[in-house]
């Protein structure tokens, strides 16, 4: 072969490559498009449901493995305004619920009015009954949730694993416990205020923001890094001057 040929092949090739490197970054934003507009209309189901069947549910968001699953409970389920509060309750339903075993009923335990309350009462989240929303979704390859606020958190919570490393391997990481992060749906259809950051791995800044709105559930999406002041800057500065 010429050196002609040679650089005409060559040529060629960088031509074929560079189409499939647009191809495939065209088909990632694509998923990434279609996970976050499939999260944002589980949120309107949701709270549909919740009024019509009368009950409370929660979207566990798990930042490390990049997935989340529906939960429901009872319409007075507990709600925890401070992520501590929830570990303490968590800890003693599993710390009482281990010495059910052998018992017949709960008054052989020696349980204060308030913990038989706790354990009796139907409000601890569960996985759905139905199959199709009794699934763990994981966002698409090359996606992760940048973070997550809610009200319950006095900031956005972000993942503990770094996924903006070129480096970074989740088969090679472990952790004793996952980022969890909560955001709730109520009985009466009002919806916690929620914003759900989903963000490339190859770019932070290429991504959409979910803002669940405050009660009345609407859902909008956003372009680019939307934040939590940028939800936020409808709010005055300033109280109204009451003086009389």
């Amino acid at each position: 072969m010429t050196l002609i040929e040679i650089m005409v092949v060559i040529a060629i090739m960088a031509v074929v490559l560079g189409v499939s490197i647009i191809s495939m970054s065209g088909v990632l934003g694509l998923q990434q498009t279609g996970a976050t507009k499939e999260l944002a209309q589980t949120y309107r189901f949701l709270a549909n449901e919740a009024a019509l069947k009368n009950v409370t549910f929660r979207i566990a968001y798990n930042l490390d493995e990049r997935s989340y699953k529906i939960e429901v409970a009872a319409p007075d389920a507990l709600v925890f305004t401070e992520p501590e509060k929830r570990e303490e309750y968590e800890e003693l339903m599993a710390e009482k619920m281990s010495d059910l075993q052998g018992l017949e009923n709960f008054e052989d335990m020696n349980l204060s009015d308030e913990e038989l309350e706790l354990l009796e009462g139907s409000r601890r989240f569960e996985g759905m009954d139905d199959a199709a929303l009794n699934t763990e979704v994981t966002l698409p390859r090359g996606s992760y949730f940048a973070w997550i606020y809610t009200p319950q958190y006095s900031e956005a919570v972000e993942p503990q694993f770094d996924f903006n490393d070129p480096d970074f391997d989740p088969d090679q990481e472990e952790l004793e416990e996952p980022t969890i992060v909560y955001s709730y749906i109520f009985s009466n259809g009002h919806v916690e205020h929620t914003l759900v950051r989903i963000a490339a791995m190859d770019d932070p800044a290429d991504g959409l923001t979910i803002e669940v709105e405050p009660l009345s559930g609407r859902v909008e999406m956003h372009d680019g890094d939307f934040g939590v002041e940028d939800s936020m800057s409808w709010l005055p500065d300033e109280g109204p001057d009451l003086d009389i």
